[in-house]
This record gives structure tokens, C-alpha cells and sequence, in this order.
């Protein structure tokens, strides 16, 4: 049910986010003839053209790129409003927005897969929507609202988020098979020795040690995929977590360094909006992972 709706501007940003009118159709379930009035009715009345459309290609103008930005934080908070007052009737609704850093699936002290089903199991009518993207980009996210709930491992955090530990992510320096060092005994592999070598550096967490750290780094990425892929190529060395590399299968393509001496950890943390009144779905999906978290710390406790 939308009790707030404005027919237009959710044909407006539905037609940005799908880069034209002809995936819109789909979306919208209407014609491109119908998209192509209401994109007019808008136009008409804000008096001004968003968007310019025809054997060119679709693009927003400089007035729709803004129109776009402010028409999606309406239709959010207006959705947003409409879910406080049918939970009213006690009912799960609304939208539910979380942020997660990449690689988040194969952590098992996590089991955010299971917190999701367990969530997902009760009846509800909620949208769900998982945005991923790096802890510097989550906590922006979650100060301006577009995400109600972050999972990461946020190294700053703010005054305006409220922070709830979960867990560890263990990570270890790797190397390719084409690597100097892959076939080096580990007890001869110390800091002197991996200072001579490229380390592939993470875009939003410096993890390696501040000795191993470059001022000009010759590689930088924003997610482990990228990072596993140029290790592999034997020119680079990097920090990956033990997980995420466990779940690929690498069949000898990877090698951990000195995993004794040359280790790291992350603490990964559930943020939320200090200010926020929380609706009940989030409030829920904040128990659910918790909740799984502590249940795994306690089974850990138990076998030690």
C-alpha cells in the first residue's frame, strides 16, 4: 500500500535508474508511450526539461541530475512513512536497506545468510535492499539515510552512528604462484624481505603493517575479487581475508606469508543511526544478527 505516492516521480527516477525508457517499461509496467507522457507531465510542471531523450541516447540535464537526487530522497522517506504507519496494524513493512563491505558471505562468524532467513522466515511485506560498497561510503549512507543498517569494519567511526561489535576477520599476506616469494621458506621471509616487493594496497583500509606501507602504491583496489586477482598475477603481494580465500578453492595459486608473524585482524561492527526512531523491521534484522552472532562466540567458548 502507498499512502504517500507521486505517480511521476517514481516514473522519474525508475527511467534514470534503468537508463531509459525501454528497461523502465519492464520496471513500470507501462508503455514507453505512457513513460514518455508522464516524463512530459513532470517537465511541464517543474518547468524545466530533465532529461533529453532520442536517437542520441537518454541523459538527465544539469537540473534533472538534481531533480534525480532529490526526487529519490522523497520517494525514500515517503515509503519510509508509509511503513511507520502500517506497522501500526503490527505488520513487518516497508523498506529495509543494508549496507555490507564485499566477501561478507563466506564469513562464518558472521552467518549473515542465516540472520537474513531467519528474518525473511517471519511473515512480512518488507522491500529488501542490500547495497554494497566500502565502510567510508556505508557511514555516509547511513548519516544521510539512504541505509538504515551497515555491517563492516568501520576503523572511524562517527558520533552520529551507534556501533554494536560482532565478530573477527582474520587476514593474512598472500602471494601469487609466479611470485619470488612463493617458494621461499617462511622462516626466511621477514619485513626486510617483503619491503622489496609491490603490495597491492585496499582503497578505504590500509591494513599491512605501517612498515610495509607505500606512499605512492603502484595498485589499489576497492573489493577482494580485484585484490586476489592481482596477486595472482605474481607481481603484487596483499592482505586477504583467510575466508574468502579458503571459499575460492585456490589449488596451490595462493600462498600465505608468514602467517605467524604477518597477520591481521578486523573487527566488524553493526551501525546504525543514533538518532533514528528504528521501525520494526530493522529493529528485527538488528536482533537476528546479534542474536547469531553471540550464538556463534558462545559455541566457540565451548570447544575451547
Amino acid at each position: 500500500m502507498k499512502l504517500l505516492r507521486n505517480t511521476l516521480l517514481e516514473t522519474f527516477v525508475a527511467v534514470v535508474d534503468c537508463g531509459g525508457f525501454t528497461d523502465a517499461q519492464f520496471t513500470l509496467g507501462i508503455t514507453q508511450s505512457a513513460i514518455s507522457i508522464r516524463i512530459r507531465d513532470l517537465e511541464t510542471a517543474l518547468g524545466y526539461r530533465v532529461c533529453e531523450r532520442g536517437r542520441g541516447g537518454f541523459r538527465l540535464t544539469e537540473r534533472g541530475e538534481i531533480a534525480y537526487g532529490k526526487a529519490r530522497d522523497i520517494l525514500r522517506s515517503a515509503r519510509d512513512f508509509d511503513a511507520e504507519l502500517l506497522e501500526l496494524r503490527d505488520v513487518t513493512t516497508g523498506d529495509l536497506r543494508i549496507g555490507v563491505v564485499d566477501a561478507v558471505n563466506t564469513l562464518a562468524d558472521l552467518n549473515l545468510d542465516k540472520s537474513l532467513k531467519r528474518f525473511l522466515d517471519r511473515p512480512n511485506d518488507v522491500r529488501l535492499e542490500i547495497v554494497v560498497a566500502s565502510p567510508t561510503e556505508l557511514t555516509q549512507r547511513l548519516i544521510t539515510g539512504e541505509l538504515h543498517v551497515a555491517i563492516a569494519p568501520f576503523r572511524n567511526q562517527v558520533a552520529e552512528l551507534t556501533y554494536t561489535e560482532l565478530c573477527q576477520e582474520e587476514h593474512w599476506l598472500y602471494c601469487g604462484r609466479d611470485h619470488p616469494l612463493f617458494d621461499l621458506p617462511n622462516d626466511q621471509i621477514d619485513l626486510d624481505v617483503i619491503s622489496r616487493y609491490q603490495i597491492c594496497q585496499r582503497s578505504y583500509s590500509m591494513l599491512v603493517s605501517p612498515e610495509l606501507q607505500s606512499n605512492d602504491p603502484k595498485a589499489i583496489v576497492a573489493n577482494m575479487e580485484a585484490m586476489a586477482t592481482l596477486i595472482e598475477t605474481g607481481h603484487y603481494l596483499g592482505p586477504l581475508p583467510v575466508h574468502f580465500v579458503e571459499s575460492r578453492g585456490q589449488n596451490g595459486k595462493l600462498k600465505e606469508l608468514a602467517p605467524n608473524r604477518l597477520h591481521w585482524t578486523s573487527t566488524f561492527h553493526l551501525a546504525t543511526r543514533s538518532t533514528s526512531l528504528h521501525r520494526r523491521a530493522v529493529e528485527l534484522f538488528v536482533a537476528d544478527v546479534v542474536q547469531s552472532c553471540e550464538a556463534n562466540r558462545d559455541l566457540q567458548d565451548a570447544g575451547t
